[in-house]
């Protein structure tokens, strides 16, 4: 009655926040992890979850609330974040290197 099958990019809606929890992937052999049952099977690996955190804690939502998720991609420069993510954040800002130009300056034409 409504069409085609669609897909919606649902972790692509999580926005970045340093203090939230991470994404955990599931490998299928998890039974409790951090005092959560999981209880996962060989077919949920690969499997994302995404536990509403705040500097390691638990944090119900509350109607209407966004859902926050800590990126964490160890070693990314802001360059990286950057091209891959298409933001730097603010916890990454002040780790620039500058990198000397390797063409010859242009000149006015005079």
């Amino acid at each position: 009655r409504h069409g085609t099958l669609r897909l919606v990019p649902l972790l692509d809606m999580v926005n970045h926040d340093a203090s939230a929890g991470a994404f955990v992937e599931l490998t299928g052999d998890e039974r409790r992890n951090q005092g959560d049952i999981v209880d996962a099977t060989e077919d949920d690996s690969g499997t994302f979850v995404l536990r509403s955190l705040r500097h390691g804690r638990r944090k119900p939502l509350k109607r209407g609330q966004e859902l926050l998720a800590n990126y964490n991609v160890p070693g990314y420069s802001p360059l990286d974040w950057f091209l891959n993510m298409g933001f730097v954040p603010r916890e990454r800002l002040g780790r620039w290197t500058k990198i000397d130009g390797v063409l010859p300056k242009a000149r006015a034409a005079t």
